[in-house]
């Protein structure tokens, strides 16, 4: 609730701000009229939370575009907090939650509100009893049956006096003073947090008595004598040395000085046409629909895509043989000699392994391409799945449904032993020259191993190693080492130098707990998933 009420507090606030300037532009300065459109900002307010919670939104796109997010590829480096049998679409709590935070500003909150909304109460059953004894100036109480309380000097008042005061009360009465001023207390308490609703509730209340003094004057009184009416009735609560509170009361009211003031200055009060008052609602309305239904999001980025790209049939590349892989360089992307098969670009774009990736015809698997493409120097991995998943939607037709389901998977841990020989984690400040994350083979850290399989990364952190060994290539065409996504749970931080030998795909396991001090553990998590729904082949380029 006291989020709900914040998010209304910050729309109210900028809906306040553009009926105020609405009513600056047009020059609305009568009473009347503004008392009305801040009886209706006041209404406004208290329907607010509800509107947030349960009405129709519409997005508006002005804030600046977000730059290429990690969390659009799927999934982004396989995130270490996921817990190994949590769905990803689990809600997280809010921060304020956590520590008992969000139980202390409900307890501030509503400690706050059932004070004032007590008060209100007790306000209310109050001026049903109210009689001329007890009150020192006049009053007009009632919610939907308001009526006018005289205290008992007003015996003594004359004539002129009493007209003035009833014709005062009167148009109280005739203009609902009562009601909208109890609204506006009621959503004080409901707002007791918020500047603007104590603004409003004062607002409401010196408006009311301007409106009803220029009734008055509207109706033949004299503006010297009922200012002298209206001093008479301050010095009697000035000796009495209290007002009545009570909801509805009128005078003196707020900003006696400003009143009489106005009413002596013998300016007379301003007539609006009826289409300026027109052009103020609607103006007004439209502005605070859009700040109440509105949702503020990031303007759209550009797609992003290869500067450059090509895609061509590899003739003969038929049959169940290696899936190919991409190379990565500077500014340069192409597929690894003998071309690569679109599933494995699927992959390479979403960050997948095979086990969450399902659907597709056959030839997804069969068919070989040449890739290459032309980008950024030194691009990030992310940047470049995205715009691999931009060419396969371009040029292959690639449509595709996301969603999760629960597999096998491997925890990566720490052995009883801790980190082993070539598990080095790097200085601050010391040269990574190969991008984290990218596999290099045939490196100089593998002489003296021949026949065997090697892989060596420079600068690169747990999560994305654990990631990388969910897509290690086996020593047979086709094959994969680990076969499952990789969970890292290491709970190692930083970037490391990496480098691992092993001699076949049997020995892998225990050459990462020899070498590396890591291990494999078998675990079911609930990963994301992409389900092929439609891919045509592409058109030569």
């Amino acid at each position: 609730m006291p989020i709900l009420l914040l998010e209304s507090a910050i729309r109210m606030t900028l809906i306040a701000a553009a009926v105020a300037l609405v009513l600056r532009i047009m020059r609305i300065k009568t009473a009347s009229v503004l008392h009305a459109v801040w009886a209706s900002v006041v209404v406004l307010m208290m329907l607010l939370p509800a509107w947030v919670a349960w009405g129709p939104r519409a997005s508006i796109a002005i804030l600046p575009p977000d730059p290429i997010p990690a969390i659009a590829l799927l999934p982004p480096l396989l995130p270490a907090g996921l817990a190994d049998a949590t769905p990803r679409t689990s809600p997280v709590p809010s921060p304020a939650r956590e520590g008992g935070g969000y139980s202390l500003v409900t307890a501030v909150y509503l400690f706050g509100f059932g004070g004032l909304l007590l008060r209100l109460a007790i306000g209310t059953i109050r001026s049903r009893r109210l009689t001329g004894a007890s009150c020192v100036v006049p009053v007009t109480v009632g919610l939907l049956h308001p009526g006018i309380i005289l205290p008992e000097s007003a015996r003594e008042w004359p004539q002129a006096q009493l007209d003035a005061v009833l014709a005062h009360e009167g148009e109280h009465i005739r203009r609902r003073d009562p009601l909208f001023q109890w609204l506006a207390l009621l959503n004080r308490a409901l707002f007791w947090f918020h500047p603007l609703a104590w603004w409003l509730e004062r607002r409401l209340s010196g408006l009311a008595e301007e409106a009803c003094d220029a009734a008055v004057i509207a109706q033949g009184h004299d503006p010297r004598d009922y200012s002298e009416y209206l001093l008479n009735l301050a010095r009697s609560v000035e000796r009495a040395g209290t007002r009545i509170e009570a909801v509805g009361m009128a005078m003196p009211g707020i900003g006696l000085k400003h009143r009489i003031r106005q009413m002596l200055s013998g300016v007379p009060v301003p007539r609006i046409s009826r289409p300026r008052i027109a052009c103020t609602i609607v103006v007004s309305a439209v502005a605070a629909a859009i700040l109440a239904a509105g949702t503020l999001v990031h303007a759209q980025s550009p797609t992003p895509k290869f500067e450059v790209a090509s895609v061509k049939t590899i003739s003969g590349g038929g049959g169940r043989r290696s899936e190919g892989g991409l190379h990565f360089a500077p500014g340069v992307i192409a597929s690894t000699p003998g071309g690569i098969t679109v599933r494995q670009i699927i992959l390479e774009a979403y960050h997948l392994t095979r086990s969450q990736l399902s659907g597709g015809p056959g030839w997804l698997d069969s068919d070989k391409f040449e890739l290459q493409a032309k980008t950024e120097p030194f691009a990030d991995k992310n940047a470049v799945g995205l715009m691999l998943q931009t060419l396969l939607a371009e040029r292959f037709k690639l449509m595709a449904s996301r969603g999760t389901k629960e597999m096998p998977v491997y925890a990566l841990t720490v052995g009883k032993k801790g980190p082993g020989p070539t598990l080095r984690k790097l200085k601050e400040g010391e040269d990574s020259p190969s991008p984290a994350g990218f596999q290099s083979g045939g490196a100089p850290e593998f002489a003296g191993h021949a026949g065997g399989q090697g892989t060596v990364f420079k600068g690169i952190t747990m999560q994305e190693f654990a990631y990388s060994l969910s897509r290690l290539s086996g020593a047979q065409e086709g094959s994969q080492v680990v076969g499952r996504p990789v969970l890292d749970r290491t709970d190692l931080q930083g970037q490391f130098y990496v480098r691992l030998v092993w001699t076949g795909d049997d020995d892998f396991k225990g050459a990462l707990e020899d070498e590396l001090g890591l291990r494999l553990e078998s675990r079911r998590a609930v990963m994301d998933s992409l389900v092929i729904d439609h891919i045509e082949k592409p058109s030569e380029n």
